[in-house]
C-alpha cells in the first residue's frame, strides 16, 4: 500500500515539474512573438496594369442588417463572375457598427479583385469605416467624410449617447488597423472615432512624405516646430474631413465626381464590361421572410399543408401551399447568403426518407428518424452562415434557429389536431370533406350540397393488398385506396372502417374475439 502512495507521489510530482516547465518555457517563448507582431499585415494589392471586367455594387442609405446581407450577396455574385476591378458605390450616412465592421474586412481581405470605392456625396460613420478597407479610394473634392463616433442607446436617460472611451478603444483599433493594412494614416482613423484625439502632421525629412502623430487634448506638452496641427480634429470634435481635405491627407488617393471617371481611370476600363449590382425590391421581400418569427410562420404553414394533402389526397391544394412555403423558404434564405445546395439535398432526402418509411419500409424506425433528423438539420443550416459553431454569436444563433424550429413544431401539432376533430364543420374544409351522414347534407353558405359516401363507418371488408399503411381494400364488391389505422395489415385479412376524413377511407384489423 506505501509502495503505490509512493508510487503515485512520484508521478503526480512529476507531472507538476513538467506542467511548470512548459508554462515557464511558454513565457519565454511568448515574448519574442509578441514582438514580431508590431504592425499590422499589409494587405494592399498592386494596381492592375488593365482591366476588362467590372463589378459595381451601388450602396445606398444607412447600414443595416438588411444592407449587409444585400452587400454580401452582391459581393459572392461578382466573385463568382470572376471580375478583376470591384466597385463599390456608397453614399451612406452610417449605421450598424457591427455590419461596418463585416463589409469593411470583407473589402479589406479580398484578394480576387482590386477593390476601390467612390464617394460622391457622403460616407460618413460607418461609411467611412467601410472605405478604410479598400486598395483605392476615389472622392468628390465636395464629399463629406469620416466621423466615426461610435452612439449607443441609453435606457436611463432614454436617448442615444456616445459610448464610453472603454468600448470606443476597441473601435478605435479596427480603424486604425483597417487603415494601416491599406497604407493610409491610423491617427487620422483613430482621431475619427476619438473626438480627444488630435493629429499633427509634418513632412518626413527623409522621404518627403507626410507623417502624423497623435495626442490627447487635455496633454499639457503639444509638438512643436516642424508638427503642425491638423484643423480638423479640434477637441470635442471627431475629425471629419472634406474630399479635398481627404485627397490631401492621403486618405483618398484620386478625385472623381462620376462612376465613369474612376473607371476610365484604370487602364482599359472604358472598354471592359461593366455590371451593377443594385438594391431591389426582391431584396427587402428576402430580408423580411429571413425575420425568425416570419421563417418559423412559413414552416407552420407548410407542414399544416402537407398534413392536410397527406388527410385529404386528392384536393392538391394542400401540396402547393407546401411547395409554395418550401420554395419561399429555400429561395428566401438564398437571398439571405445563408443557403447553399446542400441544405436543399438534405430537404430533399428528408422527405424521401420520411416518404419510404410511410408507403415501403414498415413500421416506424431508422428511416423515418433519419428523415427527421435531415429535415431538421436542413433547416436549422439554411438559417444561418456556419456548419459548426465557433464563437457565442454563433452558437447564439444556432440556439435561436432550435427554439424556433421546436416553437414551429408545438404550433403544427396544436393546428393538426385542431383541423382533424374540427375539419368537417369549418366552412372553407367543409366542401372537400365528404360526410360520413348517409343523408350528406353539407351546408355551404346559402347552398347546401349532397354527396353520397362510398362506404360506411363500420363496414366490413377484405384487404386487397398488404397495407403498410396504405392499400387496397374491398367493400360490397368495390375497391377503395385505404389506410390502416398505424398497424401493417396482411392482404386477404378482414378490416373494418373505423374513419372517413376526406378522400380517406381509415380501416383497421378485424380480429376473433376469444
Amino acid at each position: 500500500m506505501l509502495a503505490n502512495v509512493a508510487q503515485i507521489a512520484y508521478f503526480l510530482a512529476h507531472c507538476v515539474v513538467a506542467v511548470t516547465l512548459f508554462l515557464f518555457c511558454g513565457e519565454l517563448l511568448a515574448v519574442p512573438l509578441l514582438a514580431e507582431i508590431d504592425s499590422v499585415p499589409d494587405a494592399r494589392q498592386p494596381r492592375p496594369e488593365t482591366i476588362s471586367k467590372i463589378a459595381v455594387i451601388e450602396f445606398r442609405g444607412e447600414i443595416t442588417f438588411e444592407s449587409g446581407s444585400y452587400f454580401r450577396n452582391r459581393f459572392r455574385a461578382a466573385k463568382a463572375a470572376r471580375c478583376d476591378l470591384l466597385m463599390i458605390d456608397i453614399d451612406s450616412p452610417g449605421g450598424l457598427k457591427t455590419e461596418s465592421l463585416e463589409i469593411a474586412r470583407l473589402i479589406r481581405d479580398c484578394d480576387w479583385a482590386y477593390t476601390v470605392v467612390f464617394v460622391k456625396d457622403q460616407a460618413i460613420s460607418g461609411g467611412a469605416l467601410i472605405s478604410l478597407g479598400c486598395d483605392e479610394l476615389h472622392i468628390s473634392p465636395n464629399a463629406r467624410f469620416g466621423d466615426i463616433g461610435e452612439i449607443a442607446f441609453d435606457p436611463e436617460a432614454w436617448a442615444f449617447r456616445l459610448i464610453e472611451p472603454k468600448v470606443e478603444s476597441f473601435l478605435s483599433r479596427d480603424a486604425r488597423d483597417l487603415a494601416e493594412s491599406k497604407g493610409r494614416a491610423p491617427e487620422l482613423a483613430e482621431s475619427m472615432v476619438d473626438k480627444d484625439v488630435l493629429v499633427y502632421t509634418r513632412d518626413s525629412e527623409a522621404t518627403g512624405e507626410a507623417e502624423f502623430t497623435t495626442v490627447r487634448s487635455d496633454s499639457k506638452e503639444l509638438p512643436g516646430a516642424p508638427w503642425q496641427a491638423v484643423p480638423e480634429a479640434g477637441a470635442e470634435r471627431f475629425l471629419t474631413l472634406s474630399g479635398a481635405r481627404a485627397k490631401q491627407l492621403g486618405i483618398a488617393q484620386r478625385f472623381a465626381t462620376t462612376r465613369k471617371e474612376v473607371i476610365d481611370s484604370f487602364p482599359g476600363g472604358a472598354k471592359s464590361d461593366v455590371k451593377v449590382y443594385s438594391h431591389k425590391t426582391s431584396d427587402h421581400v428576402a430580408y423580411i421572410l429571413n425575420y425568425p418569427f416570419v421563417t418559423g410562420l412559413i414552416l407552420v404553414i407548410g407542414l399544416v399543408a402537407l398534413y392536410f394533402e397527406l388527410a385529404a389526397p386528392g384536393t392538391m391544394v394542400g401540396g402547393l401551399i407546401a411547395c409554395l412555403c418550401a420554395a419561399l423558404f429555400f429561395w428566401s434564405h438564398f437571398a439571405g447568403g445563408t443557403a447553399g445546395w446542400m441544405e436543399v439535398i438534405l430537404f430533399v432526402a428528408g422527405l424521401a426518407f420520411i416518404a419510404a418509411e410511410l408507403f415501403i419500409i414498415p413500421g416506424f424506425g431508422v428511416a423515418g428518424l433519419g428523415g427527421i433528423v435531415l429535415l431538421t438539420a436542413s433547416v436549422i443550416l439554411a438559417s444561418q452562415r456556419f456548419v459548426v459553431p465557433e464563437t457565442s454569436l454563433d452558437w447564439n444563433q444556432m440556439l435561436s434557429n432550435i427554439v424556433m424550429l421546436v416553437i414551429a413544431g408545438f404550433a403544427f401539432f396544436i393546428a393538426a389536431f385542431f383541423i382533424t376533430s374540427r375539419m368537417g364543420s369549418l366552412p372553407l374544409f367543409s366542401r372537400m370533406v365528404l360526410s360520413t351522414d348517409r343523408e350528406g347534407q353539407v351546408a355551404a353558405g346559402a347552398v347546401e350540397l349532397t354527396a353520397s359516401v362510398p362506404v360506411e363507418i363500420g363496414a366490413v371488408g377484405v384487404a386487397d393488398s398488404l397495407l403498410r399503411p396504405a392499400g387496397r381494400a374491398s367493400f360490397n364488391g368495390r375497391s377503395f385506396d385505404v389506410i390502416s389505422d398505424g398497424s401493417f395489415v396482411d392482404a386477404g385479412t378482414a378490416v373494418k372502417v373505423i374513419k372517413v376524413f376526406g378522400n380517406v377511407i381509415t380501416v383497421s384489423e378485424v380480429r376473433e374475439s376469444s
